[in-house]
């Protein structure tokens, strides 16, 4: 297998094992990635209710494709000198290894959701999982949450339903102030695998792209590494984009890439958080088993990742 085709199929494990357990965007992920954390703050906000189940109900059935696929690499090895310590976050949920000069955070938003995000020193290099975009589908939608008092709804994006690659160009870049996004390379199969697993049936519209892009950002010419999904409940008013990935300096691709894919491969829950997600639900025994599954995906691509580095 191609180390290209490696790195994106190796972002499959991550993504099921993580997805119903990662929520709106937290941290200060770099250029496109940080907006989402922007919207969040400007207004206090959640999918509906049946994200958290279609995310449960993609993760419980895809155990297998997430094995297979083990978690994300970068697109060449992290320097072998590079030390990776392990960091925790506050409220216990999630690990990742990061490395010197990388910081993190994490937030909790509801009894078993977070979101992550790392960055280096300079600001530059990061590593983000599941931002969540929401977007309204018409001008009426935002003066109806408006009335509902909803704050900060006045810097929400408009638009129809997109697909991931225009979503990423047309709705996410812009709130971000990145332009001229270019996609560089896909993995059209990666993201019909993914579509299957997270795509549940119910959903009005659901797409999950898997694929490189560079863009330009306060000067510097970009590139990151995506995996998007948007998703509409179908209910009139607003559609979704959820994002993961991490992002560099087209310079500096080379050597940042893999760093932060490493950063981004590593997360895990932790036993602690697993149990905790078990015990807070009604319905224990089904999400006890969702969550070890997701676990033991994200165990495998570890072992997965350590031989990829090898070149085994």
């Amino acid at each position: 297998m191609r180390r290209v085709d490696l790195a994106f199929s190796l972002a499959a494990a991550l993504l099921l094992s993580l997805f119903g357990c990662a929520g709106s965007g937290q941290g200060a992920p770099g250029a496109i990635g940080q907006q989402a954390l922007s919207q969040q703050q400007a207004a206090n906000y959640s999918q509906p209710a049946q994200a958290g189940a279609a995310g449960n109900a993609a993760n419980g059935g895809a155990g297998g494709a997430g094995a297979q696929a083990g978690a994300a690499g970068g697109n060449a090895d992290a320097p072998a000198e590079l030390q990776f310590a392990e960091w925790k976050a506050p409220d216990g949920s999630i690990t990742l290894q990061l490395p010197q000069g990388w910081a993190a955070s994490e937030r909790q938003v509801d009894t078993c959701t977070v979101s992550w995000a790392a960055r280096d020193s300079s600001g530059t290099g990061s590593a983000f999982m599941n931002n969540q975009v929401m977007v309204l589908k018409s001008e009426g939608a935002r003066q109806m949450y408006k009335s509902y008092g909803m704050a900060g709804i006045d810097g929400f994006p408009v638009s129809g339903y997109l697909p991931p690659e225009q979503a990423l160009s047309q709705v996410v870049a812009p709130l971000s102030g990145a332009t001229n996004v270019q996609v560089a390379s896909r993995d059209a199969a990666l993201g019909q695998q993914l579509s299957g697993a997270l795509c549940t049936p119910g959903l009005a519209a659901c797409s999950v792209g898997a694929f490189d892009a560079a863009f330009d950002y306060r000067g510097v010419r970009m590139h990151g590494r995506y995996f998007v999904q948007t998703h509409d409940f179908g209910e009139g008013t607003t559609w979704w984009i959820n994002l993961w990935g991490y992002e560099a300096p087209e310079a500096d691709w080379e050597t940042t890439g893999p760093i932060a894919g490493k950063i981004f491969a590593s997360a895990k829950y932790t036993d602690e958080w697993a149990s905790k997600c078990s015990k807070s639900a009604g319905a224990a025994g089904v999400i006890d088993d969702v969550v070890k599954s997701r676990q033991a995906a994200s165990e495998k691509s570890a072992e997965e990742w350590d031989r990829y580095i090898r070149g085994e």
